[in-house]
This record gives C-alpha cells, structure tokens and sequence, in this order.
C-alpha cells in the first residue's frame, strides 16, 4: 500500500526539520507547544518518524493508499 502525501512528507522529513515541522503544525492547528515541553515533542516526532519510516519501508507500493479500519 503506497502512502498518502501528508505521510510521504512527513517521512521525507530529515531529523533536523523535525522541530520546524513541529512548530508549523501546532501553529497551523492554533496550539501552543509549552517551551518546556517543546524538546519532549520534537523528540517524540522525530522517534516516531524514524519507527514509521521503518514499517512504510514494507508496504507494497503498488497498492492505493487505504485508511485503517479497525
């Protein structure tokens, strides 16, 4: 299963644009990351990143993007 483009840019991310990234989107969602949370947060993303590059590096590409479905 190929993935969507919000994934594709989220992989294709490196773990120095993480924090930026980070800061974008709670802008874009009106939140605010807590200075003292903020490296918490990014570090958690960027781990996060890596662990879905590893599991989207087996997916079939051929197949279309599919949402989960419990």
């Amino acid at each position: 299963m190929a993935t969507d483009p919000a994934l594709a840019a989220f992989l294709a991310l490196d773990d120095a644009t993480v924090a930026a990234y980070a800061d974008a989107r709670a802008q874009a969602l009106g939140l605010a990351l807590p200075p003292e949370t903020r490296a918490g947060v990014v570090e958690n993303l960027a781990l996060l990143r890596r662990q879905a590059a590893l599991f989207a590096a087996d997916l079939d590409d051929t197949a279309p993007p599919a949402a989960f479905e419990p």
